[in-house]
């Protein structure tokens, strides 16, 4: 819910110093805001303004986390209203693109300037165009249109949609805008998936993966009878089901393979008492089976003393020199109290 998104914005700021009474007041006018769907659009090139964050944690210019090193990231705005909401993460083979997708339905692509030292410099040269039917026209309505999570390959896009819970395929063109969709796996309709929270993350499996060329898909919040994620092993003819254990009150957003085969997943969590959380789990490949309860090693966890918002993509590449890079992306909601942040970290071996 909108108001729920914007609560987790307003805890944020709080966190980092700005004005409580102001706080409060915005805080009231929330309650009784009604947030419209941004505008349809067709495929259009939009301004980006990126800013530089240079550390992670609040107050504080160490920048590890967990098993992982914070490298840099940007805050990312745009004139364009249709711009926010993104959800899911890829980078191209060699970091120099980004794709996403947002929960009103639309592709997002952009180019990603590094400095000398392959850091996170600017975003520039953005595409925003319609996830749309495959007449051409805007689906209309958040019931059709929540994207959720994508993946990419180099002549095909994927995109899994939440409350009509199903995975699309796109081709993928030169210029990097989609094609109309296609079913991309067998149906999840008799499966009964939470329809407001459900289908959220989403993974292709490599080819040193026991479940090469076969789609993880998990659920947001959307459980099992013991209280653990549902969640779904897919192709063309096959929807099967195993969980993810859940814990320390954390939701599923994305997830994305590591190249020997083991799965990263990327959780949120927020509360009145416990504030807007992040954690990165390391799921071995091995487990990944129809049936499976699976766990990991949690790789990072992070809290309001570190520059987070609401963290809903993921994505993992390698430099030339053979460096493990992961970033995470994260959904403003289309609200003021909130930001769109990519970071990126390096994995410490």
């Amino acid at each position: 819910m909108q108001w729920f998104e914007d609560i987790r914005g307003l805890l944020v700021q709080l966190e980092t110093g700005l004005n409580f009474a102001r706080n409060i007041l915005l805080f009231v006018t929330l309650l009784a805001r009604i947030t419209l769907p941004p505008d349809s659009a067709t495929a259009e090139a939009i301004p980006l303004t990126s800013t530089a964050v240079p550390y992670f944690h609040i107050g504080s210019s160490d920048n590890s986390a967990g098993r992982l090193t914070f490298l840099g990231g940007l805050e990312i705005e745009s004139e364009n209203k249709n711009f926010g909401g993104l959800s899911g993460l890829r980078f191209s083979a060699d970091g120099t693109r980004l794709f996403s997708v947002s929960d009103h339905g639309y592709w997002f692509t952009a180019e990603i300037a590094r400095d000398e030292k392959q850091v996170i410099a600017k975003l520039g040269n953005g595409i925003l165009s319609c996830l749309c039917r495959t007449d051409g026209t805007p689906y209309g309505s958040k019931h059709w249109s929540d994207a959720e999570g994508v993946e990419i390959t180099d002549k095909k896009a994927y995109v899994v949609f939440e409350r009509l819970n199903r995975i699309n395929v796109y081709d993928l063109k030169a210029d990097f805008r989609i094609g109309p969709p296609a079913q991309a796996t067998a149906s999840f309709k008799k499966l009964n998936i939470d329809y407001a929270q459900g289908l959220e993350a989403l993974a292709l499996a490599p080819a040193t993966s026991p479940l090469a060329g076969k789609f993880v898909a998990i659920s947001e919040k959307s459980l099992d009878a013991k209280g653990n994620n549902r969640a779904f092993i897919a192709d063309a003819k096959t929807v099967e089901e195993f969980s993810v254990i859940r814990s320390g009150d954390y939701s599923i957003t994305d997830a994305t393979f590591m190249p020997e085969g083991d799965l990263l997943v990327l959780e949120r969590r927020f509360g009145l008492s416990i504030g807007i959380g992040i954690r990165i789990r390391q799921i071995s490949g091995v487990v990944l089976k129809p049936g499976a309860l699976v766990d990991g090693e949690v790789l990072m966890e992070a809290g309001l003393s570190s520059r987070i918002d609401n963290m809903e993509g993921i994505t993992i590449w390698q430099t030339p020199e053979g460096e493990t890079r992961i970033a995470i992306l994260s959904d403003d909601n289309y609200s003021r109290l909130q930001r769109t942040l990519l970071l990126e970290f390096k994995l410490n071996q």
